[in-house]
């Protein structure tokens, strides 16, 4: 017994270290996550306090100006363009809406973080039922950006800001420009499919003809059923 344990052994390891070698290795936290991390913890534990965020004391200040700091120091990197995003974003979730639009006038058109900025901004629209700002930034920037990916991404969030305007029209503009300007990019996968959404899945619109085989092993489809009530119910075990 004694002697097959012993020749186990090394194929134990062997197992061991060829597992622990196909891994996928976890990426270590950036600088700027790390801050963004600290941010909100700070945050949190400020307005659970009873802290409120017009306290000229609250956190959210301190850390916007060292994101800020960090996005100066290292320009055109992507983590300066997370922390430029990021730190916006922190200023409208404190409700500080003009102190965050001073920060995005401060960034260049054809700067990298216009693809996150363009959406953070798209919230604070949102937030505030005021789309003013977001449109007029939005055509100040879009003809100096000039990497087509950044382009796509305005263009995405233009096709947002005139979807929430119930303006169909330009939304399926907007996002039809996304996609003709960087199809492969995440903003013109993205625009495909809000616009597949406006074009087919709004209401009053036919629903998209689809199939299926049912428990029974009979074959239904969707044709079946106009003219009749008909509810679907779509759920997933993943």
């Amino acid at each position: 017994m004694t002697a097959l344990r012993a020749s186990l052994f090394p194929l134990v390891l062997v197992t061991f270290a060829h597992a622990f070698a196909q891994a996928p290795l976890q990426p270590a936290a950036s600088d700027v996550d790390k801050m963004l991390r600290q941010a909100r913890e700070e945050i949190r534990s400020f307005e659970a306090a009873g802290g409120k965020k017009s306290d000229p004391n609250h956190p959210v200040g301190k850390w916007v100006l060292a994101l800020w700091a960090f996005r100066e120091k290292s320009p055109g990197t992507p983590e300066a363009a997370k922390a430029t995003s990021e730190a916006v974003h922190l200023l409208i979730h404190a409700d500080r809406f003009q102190e965050a639009q001073a920060r995005a006038d401060q960034v260049a058109s054809g700067d990298a973080a216009w693809p996150g900025l363009s959406q953070v901004l798209f919230e604070a629209a949102s937030i505030q039922k005021n789309f003013t700002y977001f449109f007029q930034k939005r055509r100040s920037v879009l003809p100096n950006a000039p990497d087509p990916k950044v382009q796509a991404a305005i263009q995405l969030s233009l096709g947002r800001g005139w979807r929430a305007q119930t303006d169909d029209a330009k939304a399926k503009a907007a996002f039809q420009a996304a996609i003709e300007l960087a199809r492969e990019s995440p903003s013109g996968r993205q625009a495909e499919a809000e616009l597949y959404d406006l074009l087919h899945l709004g209401p009053g619109q036919p629903a998209p003809e689809f199939s299926t085989t049912a428990v029974n092993g009979s074959h239904i489809s969707l044709t079946g059923y106009r003219g009749k009530p008909l509810v679907l119910v779509f759920w997933s075990t993943g």
